[in-house]
C-alpha cells in the first residue's frame, strides 16, 4: 500500500468518525429530556442498558440536578475568624470607595469606614473545602454547617459504564441485525467504508 492510498484511508476514516461523534452527541442530547423526566416522576438514579432479548451492555447513571449552594457568611466568617484571624484584611466599605477625601486618611481620620474582609484566594479555598451537603470542617475538625445545597431539576446528563463483554455484544447485535433499526443511520456509512478498505 503507498503513502496516497494510507493519506485517503486515514482522511475517509476521520471524516467517518467525525460524523459517528457527531451523531452520538445527538443520540445524547435526544436522550436528555427523557432521562431528566424519568429521574424527576421515579427518582431513578440508573437505567439498565439492555439488548432486545435482555442482555445487559452496562448501566446509564442519571445525574442529578446541578447543586444552588447558598452560604451563610456570617458563619463562615465567623469559622475563618476562629481558625485563621490572619487572613482577614481591613477594607473599605463600599459607602467609603465613593468618598474621594477618604482613600488617603479613612485609617487616621474614619476608622468607622474600616472593615475585616476575607482575602479573596483563602476564601475560595475555604468555599471548596465545603461538602456536597454544606457543611465546612474547621481547625478542630468539627463539621459546621455554613450552606444550604439544593438540587435544581434533573438536566438528564447522564454516564453510560460498559458492562463486561459489552462491546462483543453490541458488534455480535450489529452484525445479526437487531441493531440496524436503532442506530444504522448513525453507524452505516463507517461500516461500509470499512469493509472496502
Amino acid at each position: 500500500m503507498n503513502a496516497k492510498t494510507h493519506a485517503l484511508k486515514v482522511a475517509a476514516a476521520k471524516v467517518l468518525a467525525d460524523i459517528v461523534a457527531e451523531g452520538y452527541e445527538q443520540l445524547r442530547k435526544d436522550a436528555e429530556p427523557d432521562f431528566a423526566e424519568l429521574r424527576k416522576t421515579t427518582n431513578s438514579k440508573s437505567l439498565s442498558a439492555e439488548l432486545p432479548d435482555g442482555t445487559e451492555l452496562g448501566s446509564i447513571a442519571i445525574l442529578a440536578g446541578p447543586p444552588n449552594t447558598q452560604v451563610n457568611m456570617k458563619t463562615l466568617s465567623g469559622i475563618i475568624a476562629n481558625d485563621a484571624p490572619e487572613e482577614f484584611v481591613e477594607a473599605l466599605t463600599d459607602d467609603a470607595l465613593t468618598d474621594e477625601n477618604l482613600l488617603a486618611f479613612v485609617r487616621d481620620q474614619m476608622p468607622h469606614l474600616l472593615k475585616l474582609k476575607i482575602r479573596d484566594d483563602y476564601l475560595k479555598k475555604t468555599l471548596k473545602r465545603i461538602d456536597s451537603n454544606g457543611y465546612l470542617k474547621d481547625a478542630s475538625g468539627t463539621r459546621i454547617k455554613v450552606a444550604e445545597v439544593t438540587r435544581g431539576e434533573p438536566t438528564g446528563k447522564f454516564a453510560f459504564t460498559a458492562g463486561p463483554g459489552a462491546r462483543e455484544l453490541v458488534w455480535q447485535a450489529w452484525q445479526d441485525g437487531t441493531l440496524q433499526p436503532l442506530i444504522g443511520d448513525l453507524l452505516n456509512p463507517a461500516i461500509e467504508a470499512g469493509e472496502q478498505t
